[in-house]
């Protein structure tokens, strides 16, 4: 029986390896890896150096003290090794290059004749460069070209050939098949979940990332040919400008299929479910992916869901077997308000006609003060600092005024009360300082179990009834209500109408009065995923930013830019275009806007199911054993590879990519153990992904790179003599000290993010 690579890695994984042992392996092969990446490219510099004629004193891989090596003649040698001067060589009957192994493994160099000599007159103090026929600077301007390129050229060809042995083995990439539509994306209402891409602008399609590659290398529209229903289909999708990554973009995912990836935490509403469980039915009905489970989460009115899924026997690993859990969608609360610029005051105008739930912890990130402090997920916070029932902003504005000082906090933990005690910590950065953090991410849904108030927002339905911090909702329209999904299923059934509101608060119950705005959704009785595409034909809503600014909004994407669109239009009858789902043919019909319904406030109410737990639909990016077809789709890769950087470069250049995107040396050797951990085929791909990179990036015109050289050989050509020395030890010592900064900084940032 033949095994794959990856298989062999799987089963090695599963073996009784000790953890330190698992995981020294993942080090030496990432650590081979990154050796060889360096290895190729001054193998490149060596080769080109020597086949025009260029003595090479030495090809060494990393930096700093010297370790082992061999010289011809001399055998091999441990610790330094004087620096021979050519009489010397043929005297003692030595081989001219030194190829040696330092103990810093991240880097290397190939040291030429001349390269860095600089002769010093005693007498006058001149500085000159060596003047051998065999020194660096004796050959010509293009053959000095060749040696300073050779190393990039070296790097794409090693990742052309590693991704050949990738594309032969085989490899699983997520499918080009269209999942999930973002109501933001310009493809909503042309592209559907389940639509196959096949070739974007003239390029066949292998994976969603070829996909996403062709839209971010294309123009402002993508001309498709897709798979639907068995017919092929030939489409035109406008693309958008993307402003935080600063090119063009769909925001569409990639099908999912019902398999979960981690285990589903209770946070999530699936506290049952487990990795590697396949999800068959929910509430009897079959489920084919992701999309159907999400639409079924969507349209479940917050009900408890029986879940059939098929789970690996324990016992018998090679057997399966079916089992039930429960599962309930989060409740997510779209914000009332547009932002205003404080990210924390944004979240608390996620609120219910002025409802303000309790914040819930989601995360709790390790090694952090709340960890040691002893929080955990589904905490859900009713004291801060003093503060009963706090709002998101009141918690994080507390956080910053005791930086450094314990914070004492409640928290409600299955029924029953904690208290707790934090101190919060500001992070280690170069560049100022930074917020003091205390290591929580809350949950988007907030408290889903109890209706308790955490606070009502003003000039809100609810704020009229000045319901105290913490008062616990118990009935709307006299119908009990046991949690906030109840809250929200009575308010949408009785939009339009004043309706009693009982509550307890202290100790006492109490009974108000309060009218629940009615809307389009519950007149044109729109079902929870309904999407409205224009009013009157407009699609778009422009509204100026603090910051002067205009941004347009979507009415598909964004409730309030419709409920702005249609307060336009009040006394007015109006043209709807909606769908009663994302994939649904649109339809039209007409809506009188009123004082009491412009604001389409059900649209904030969504049921959410994490789609972030399911793992993508892959299939096999193979070559199928053809070596011609390999080279193709590997040529097609490290084309799109170096587009790509480029890309990146440009956006940050630009300021449309954020630094935080940038990984260094700590981040990408994380990043390749955990691709190493995968199989070999992933980690392959990877290391190649990086050689390209290096190329990119070693290629810039930049003082020590050899893109700086390469500027320094174009200005001598142009100018017909070389820059003087001065400048360029110059412009080399700032190069230097400049890469030594950013390669400071990338680190720090990797450390605070990872670790």
């Amino acid at each position: 029986m033949l095994l794959s690579t990856d298989t062999v890695d799987t089963l090695l994984a599963a073996a009784t390896t000790p953890a330190w042992l698992h995981n020294t392996i993942l080090f030496l092969k990432v650590l081979i890896g990154f050796s060889i990446i360096i290895f190729v490219h001054e193998l490149g510099h060596f080769l080109a150096a020597k086949w025009v004629g260029i003595r090479v004193d030495r090809f060494a891989v990393g930096f700093g003290p010297r370790l082992f090596g061999y010289r011809r003649g001399r055998g091999l040698t441990f610790g330094n090794e004087p620096e021979y001067a050519s009489e010397e060589l043929a005297e003692k009957g030595y081989g001219e290059t030194d190829y040696c192994f330092k103990a810093l493994p991240f880097g290397g160099y190939v040291k030429m004749l001349g390269q860095d000599d600089i002769i010093v007159d005693e007498e006058t103090g001149e500085m000159s460069l060596n003047d051998d026929p065999r020194a660096f600077p004796s050959k010509s301007i293009g053959a000095r070209m060749i040696v300073v390129s050779a190393g990039v050229v070296f790097n794409l060809l090693f990742a052309g050939l590693l991704l050949i042995a990738v594309f032969m083995m085989g490899q699983q990439q997520t499918s080009p098949v269209i999942g999930w539509i973002l109501p933001t994306s310009p493809a909503a209402g042309i592209l559907q979940p389940g639509d196959r891409v096949l070739e974007v602008n003239g390029h066949p399609v292998d994976s969603f990332l070829d996909f996403q590659t062709h839209v971010v290398l294309g123009g402002k529209t993508a001309h498709m040919k897709i798979r639907r229903a068995g017919k092929t289909l030939e489409v035109d999708v406008p693309t958008a400008q993307d402003a935080t990554r600063g090119v063009r973009a769909l925001y569409v995912q990639a099908m999912l299929t019902t398999t979960l990836a981690a285990d589903a935490p209770a946070v999530a509403g699936l506290p049952g479910l487990k990795a590697g469980d396949v999800i068959l039915r929910i509430d009897g009905q079959p489920v084919r992916n992701g999309y159907d489970i999400s639409r079924i989460f969507a349209r479940s009115r917050g009900r408890v869901l029986r879940c059939a899924v098929r789970r690996p026997d324990p016992e018998h690993p090679d057997q399966t077997t079916e089992v039930e859990c429960w599962a309930r969608a989060m409740l997510i609360i779209s914000p009332a308000e547009f932002g205003s610029g404080d990210p924390a005051a944004l979240v608390d105008s996620t609120h219910i006609l002025g409802l303000r739930r309790r914040r819930k912890i989601d995360l709790v990130v390790p090694g952090d003060p709340a960890e040691k402090a002893g929080f955990e997920p589904g905490d859900v916070i009713a004291a801060w600092g003093g503060i009963p029932n706090p709002t998101y902003k009141e918690i994080i504005d507390n956080i910053q005024a005791n930086a450094e000082r314990p914070i004492q906090v409640v928290v409600e933990r299955h029924g029953q009360e904690k208290t707790l005690k934090v101190t919060p910590r500001r992070p280690l950065s170069l560049f100022g300082q930074r917020k003091a953090k205390v290591g929580l991410v809350f949950s988007v849904s907030g408290e889903e179990d109890r209706a308790v108030v955490c606070s009502c927002a003003p000039d809100t339905p609810f704020a009229a009834l000045q319901i105290p911090r913490g008062a616990l909702l118990l009935a709307i329209d006299d119908k009990p209500v046991a949690n906030w999904f109840d809250v929200v299923n009575v308010l949408e059934a009785v939009a339009g109408r004043t309706v009693a509101v009982r509550y307890r608060a202290g100790g006492v119950e109490t009974t108000g009065e309060v009218t629940v705005p009615s809307s389009l959704v519950n007149e044109l009785r729109l079902p929870p995923d309904a999407v409205v595409w224009s009013v009157d034909g407009v699609d778009t809503y422009e509204r100026k930013r603090p910051n002067g600014r205009s941004a347009k909004f979507r009415l598909s994407a964004e409730p309030l830019a419709l409920r702005e669109v249609l307060r336009e239009r009040i006394g007015k009858t109006v043209r709807v275009r909606y769908s009663p789902g994302m994939s649904a043919p649109p339809t039209e019909t007409e809506f009188t806007v009123r004082e009491d319904n412009f604001d389409p406030w059900q649209m904030r109410i969504k049921l959410f199911f994490d789609q972030s737990l399911l793992k993508p639909q892959t299939e096999l990016v193979s070559a199928g054993g053809n070596p011609i077809r390999a080279i193709r789709m590997s040529g097609r890769y490290v084309m799109r590879q170096l587009s790509q950087v480029y890309l990146f470069l440009s956006g940050l250049a630009q300021r449309n990519v954020s630094t935080r995107s940038v990984a260094g040396p700590v981040g990408i050797f994380k990043i390749a153990i955990q691709r190493a951990e995968v199989g070999i085929a992933e980690l392959m791909f990877f290391l190649a992904f990086l050689s390209v990179n290096l190329a990119v990036i070693n290629f810039l015109p930049m003082p020590v790179m050899d893109g700086g050289l390469m500027l320094f050989l174009l200005i001598e050509k142009i100018k017909g003599k070389p820059l003087s020395l001065k400048t360029q030890m110059i412009s080399t010592m700032v190069g230097l000290a400049a890469i030594i900064l950013i390669g400071l900084a990338v680190t720090i940032q990797d450390i605070g993010r990872f670790f």
